[in-house]
């Protein structure tokens, strides 16, 4: 139970941070203002949002700093390529790719990035995650699970509606008509205009 909502308020916060992590990106980028929580219904973002998760999960009992970077290294790393590939193969698209930069490994990830992941997660679990599960224990523990039960089954109904609206998207792209009534429905709710507000760095493979 407590385990459950812990994971739950980790996945918020990552999802959180990792929206206005990205956001700003594009901002100092010159980009304006861009949509970069790649959901339909909240703003959390499902990769960091599940890549805090799993952070959290693989390293809350780490204490030593060499292990958790490299862990961070490796994990991070692994979890970015993973991610690319399933959306890849899954969805039809890609949202990154950096064939073009520095030791890349197929334009999935790249060393330099895997770095970045090592010391992102040093930060992330001496610095945030342990007050944080100092903070989560003293909480009472019925509460925070009936709270993580609702917003758990709300990102699970997010997760499905977006996946479920950009294969329409790709379908759509690739000149497919959607001829039951729930892709209908999807066409006029999330139309290519609104699929390219909100998830700007998606591309067609």
């Amino acid at each position: 139970m407590v385990l459950f909502y812990k994971a739950v308020c980790v996945y918020l916060l990552g999802g959180l941070v990792g929206t206005v992590w990205e956001t700003a990106l594009n901002f100092l980028d010159g980009n304006g203002f861009v949509y970069c929580n790649g959901s339909l219904f909240t703003p959390f973002n499902f990769v960091y949002g599940f890549g805090a998760v799993v952070i959290f999960l693989f390293m809350q009992n780490q204490t030593s700093l060499f292990k958790v970077y490299l862990l961070g290294f490796f994990g991070g790393g692994a979890v970015e390529y993973l991610l690319s590939f399933l959306e890849e193969k899954l969805l039809g698209t890609r949202s990154w790719n950096y064939e073009d930069y520095f030791l890349n490994i197929n334009g999935r990830t790249t060393v330099p990035y895997m770095a970045v992941w090592g010391l992102l997660c040093v930060f992330v679990v001496f610095l945030i995650f342990k007050p944080l599960n100092i903070l989560l224990d003293k909480l009472p523990a019925k509460p925070m699970f009936l709270f993580a039960l609702v917003a758990a089954g709300f990102i699970a109904f997010d997760l499905a509606a977006t996946v479920a609206a950009i294969l329409r998207y790709a379908e759509r792209n690739a000149g497919k008509a959607g001829l039951l009534k729930i892709a209908k429905l999807i066409d006029r709710l999330y139309n290519d205009a609104y699929m390219k507000r909100h998830f700007p760095n998606m591309k067609f493979e």
